[in-house]
């Protein structure tokens, strides 16, 4: 009888010390669930930056006003019979 409490006992403390400092431990596991949310916060701005991205896409292959407003704040083009000024303050 007591050769089996010794046993029971032997591995009661040794999965006492697996579930507790182990590879697959319990702070490990809160440790990594943390990790999941944070990566999927990141994942929710990005997939957010990426829509934004795609309707900007959107607009320039259909908005002929958009490319032309994007040419004359980027690249200071004017259309044909436009005069340019240019204000130095």
């Amino acid at each position: 009888m007591n050769k089996i409490i010794l046993i029971l006992s032997f591995f009661l403390i040794v999965l006492l010390y697996k579930f507790s400092f182990g590879n697959t431990s319990f702070f490990k596991y809160q440790e990594l669930k943390k990790q999941v949310i944070s990566i999927q916060n990141e994942n929710i701005k990005f997939k957010e930056k990426i829509k934004v991205l795609q309707a900007e896409i959107r607009s320039l292959k259909t908005g002929l006003e958009v490319i032309e407003e994007k040419a004359r704040q980027e690249l200071g083009l004017i259309k044909e019979n436009e005069t340019f000024y240019q204000i130095l303050k």
